[in-house]
């Protein structure tokens, strides 16, 4: 006789996230729950913990450095050097590798997470199938955005740093900014940069909230690693972490660092600071 179906993990009583952000908004809201205390953001929270802290630094680093030997491939390819090219491909790999490695750290966050998105399903679903759908995953936007502030507000102006340098990089600039003199300019002001880089961070995750529905759908496809329109445990623990950060961090990323710079108070410092590392003086500014 066929094995008896799989009965649905028991559900998390509670209003779902959606709702929750929802509520922030109005001025007559509906529960009076806390999101933070939410287990999906408490799971989420102790993820970017991982990911942004000493378990994740050497998945991290792997990942940047998977960037520039990218660059590079692409770049002597380009530019008729194959010898070069074929170092630079194979360091990729090397890389790539090394990020896949690293990813066996977060496992133990990634299940936790996996098991709390699920658990906190409010919705019906095809029975005998245990996954996560797209308004699921939407729940994984939401939690991701409201935590996130917390993690990309310390180093929102490093991130900016990086860019600019990585850039410099890409262009062949190598030694027009200098990124200790920026560094050495910028460190009596970062107290002050810090708390408006956090405020920063928030508003671009608060916004990004209105369009939840849209990241997730995208979110969605990055996660659906066997294309089944589904998200299985398999698909999440593979794929999480690189998506999360592919259609999240970045898209919140983007959005912050011009809004960043577009603060006047933020560009009194950063502009003066910026024009010493790139030996500009007063002088020859006027």
């Amino acid at each position: 006789s066929p094995p008896p179906p799989r009965q649905p993990a028991p559900r998390t009583e509670g209003p779902a996230l959606g709702s929750m952000a929802r509520d922030v908004a109005s001025p007559e809201p509906e529960h009076d729950e806390d999101p933070s205390a939410h287990p999906v953001v408490l799971a989420m929270r102790e993820l970017l913990q991982a990911t942004h802290g000493r378990p994740g630094r050497g998945c991290r680093d792997a990942v940047e450095d998977t960037a520039c030997f990218a660059n590079g491939a692409a770049s002597s390819g380009t530019s008729g050097g194959p010898e070069s090219a074929t170092e630079y491909r194979e360091a990729l790999n090397e890389q790539l590798q090394e990020v896949a490695s690293c990813t066996e750290l977060l496992q133990p966050a990634l299940r936790k997470l996996w098991r709390a998105t699920l658990d906190c399903s409010d919705h019906e679903k095809p029975e005998c199938r245990e996954g996560l759908d797209r308004e699921d995953v939407e729940e994984l936007v939401l939690a991701h955005l409201h935590v996130y502030p917390d993690f990309l507000g310390p180093s929102l102006v490093q991130r900016l740093i990086s860019q600019l340098t990585l850039g410099q990089g890409f262009v062949g600039a190598e030694g027009h900014m200098d990124t200790k003199e920026l560094l050495r300019t910028l460190e009596p002001h970062l107290p002050a940069l810090s708390s408006m880089s956090g405020t920063v961070a928030s508003a671009c995750c608060a916004h990004l909230t209105t369009r939840s529905e849209g990241i997730a759908a995208k979110l969605l496809q990055t996660l659906d690693r066997d294309r089944d329109g589904w998200v299985g445990e398999a698909d999440f623990l593979e794929a999480a972490v690189h998506a999360l950060a592919i259609e999240l961090e970045n898209v919140v990323i983007s959005a912050a660092i011009p809004a960043l710079l577009a603060n006047p108070e933020f560009a009194d410092v950063f502009h003066p600071a910026m024009a010493a590392s790139l030996g500009i003086s007063g002088e020859e500014e006027s």
